[in-house]
C-alpha cells in the first residue's frame, strides 16, 4: 500500500530463504516462484495497492529516497523502519505472506 504522494513499485517474489519481513537486499530479485516469474506492480500515489487477493512479497526502495514503511502483521505487533537510499542504489524489502507494507513516507531530501 503506497500512502504518499508519490508512486512506489511493488515486485512479486522475493527470492531469499529464510528472510522474515524488514529484510532487504540491494540485488534486485529477479528469481519466479510456483511457475510465476518476477514482475513489478506500480503503487499509484495517495493509497495504490497491489490486487487483493494476490501475494506480493517485495517493495522497492528508489535509489536516491528514503522511505519510512509500516509493517502490519497478523498476529504480531506492527512495526515501523526506515530505509535510506539516498546517494546509492535502490534495495527491495521483504513483506511476508501475513504482513502488509504501508509506504508512509518518502523523500529524496531527507528521512521522513
Amino acid at each position: 500500500m503506497n500512502d504518499t504522494a508519490l508512486g512506489a513499485t511493488a515486485l512479486k517474489n522475493w527470492c531469499r530463504a529464510d528472510d522474515s519481513t524488514g529484510a532487504w537486499t540491494a540485488t534486485q530479485p529477479t528469481c519466479s516462484s510456483d511457475g510465476v516469474a518476477q514482475t513489478t506492480y506500480y503503487l499509484s500515489p495517495n493509497g495504490g495497492h497491489t490486487p487483493y487477493k494476490e501475494d506480493w512479497d517485495t517493495l522497492r526502495i528508489d535509489a536516491g529516497y528514503c522511505y519510512k514503511v509500516k509493517f502490519v502483521i497478523d498476529l504480531a505487533p506492527d512495526f515501523t523502519k526506515t530505509y535510506d537510499r539516498r546517494g546509492t542504489s535502490a534495495a527491495y524489502v521483504k513483506a511476508s505472506d501475513n504482513a502488509d507494507a504501508h509506504v508512509v513516507g518518502q523523500s529524496s531530501s531527507s528521512c521522513p
